[in-house]
């Protein structure tokens, strides 16, 4: 018996259009909850289909590399290279099918120790007063850019740990009394950040905060599907849905036919090889 042959993977495109199809069909009848649950189910594979690309800022001390993100990584072009200062950490470019762009999330990476993270990085930004403004301008450059929606600090440890942070030095003079900024200062820091529209998420650890910024690039993508895809711009018309419907079943008709030919080409051998026999 001939042994099957592999199912091909649908290309990013075939998604698109299927994806296309099931969001008018929605649309025409949104209590269709069949309809919505295969619709989400496009979006989420068709997100997979996706290939991103991570853009990492030059100065990146202990950064995220390909082999944790899983993803490819190249620099972020510097102010003389793009004519644009550098803002953020990581940025992610998808492509695929019909689409491509940025993802909307830009994340700034907050960590310590190359292997287990820490508050040290989020503790020198924001409690020293030339680094916590240098990164407030960096603020007030993503909310120009209308290519991004969000941005997101991720540090690599967990609140408590950076409230009890005690920093090895003062300036350039080791801080032997073991001092620090006040809790009220830390806290105060932190709420400065969601007030300009920046959350910051406490991973705990390294390997917790690259997991969040992969979930988060796929979650903005599954989110903005229809602007992506630019569903939004579809104006529902009763004969191109038809037209399209029609042409669907067409489809489904002639590889349900091919497979018939192919079942009864497949029992007519078996057939001839029982005579010979």
């Amino acid at each position: 018996m001939p042994s099957k042959q592999p199912r091909k993977k649908k290309t990013s495109s075939q998604y698109e259009d299927d994806i296309k199809q099931l969001y008018l069909e929605v649309k025409a009848d949104p209590t269709n909850k069949e309809k919505q649950k295969a619709l989400k189910n496009r979006v989420e594979t068709w997100e997979k289909t996706l290939k991103k690309t991570i853009i990492r800022a030059n100065n990146e001390t202990n950064p995220w590399e390909e082999s944790n993100l899983k993803m490819p990584i190249r620099k972020m072009p510097t102010k003389q290279e793009s004519g644009d200062y550098q803002t953020a950490d990581y940025i992610c470019y998808y492509e695929g099918g019909r689409v491509a762009g940025y993802c909307g999330v830009l994340v700034e990476r907050k960590g310590g120790d190359k292997k287990k993270g820490g508050p040290q990085d989020l503790y020198g930004t924001l409690l020293n007063a030339e680094h916590c403004a240098r990164f407030y301008r960096e603020i007030e450059r993503f909310q120009e850019d209308d290519r991004f929606s969000k941005m997101v600090v991720i540090a690599e440890c967990t609140f408590g740990q950076y409230l009890l942070y005690v920093p090895p030095f003062i300036g350039k003079t080791r801080n032997v009394n073991h001092v620090g900024a006040s809790v009220e200062s830390r806290r105060g820091k932190i709420a400065s950040l969601y007030a300009r529209g920046v959350p910051v998420i406490f991973a705990d650890t390294r390997y917790n905060a690259i997991e969040i910024y992969k979930a988060l690039i796929r979650q903005w993508i599954i989110k903005n599907y229809v602007s992506i895809l630019k569903l939004d711009k579809l104006v529902y018309d009763d004969r191109l849905f038809l037209e399209n419907r029609v042409a669907q079943l067409e489809a489904e008709l002639q590889a349900a036919k091919a497979s018939l030919e192919s079942l009864d080409m497949r029992r007519e051998g078996e057939l001839t090889l029982g005579v010979g026999v």
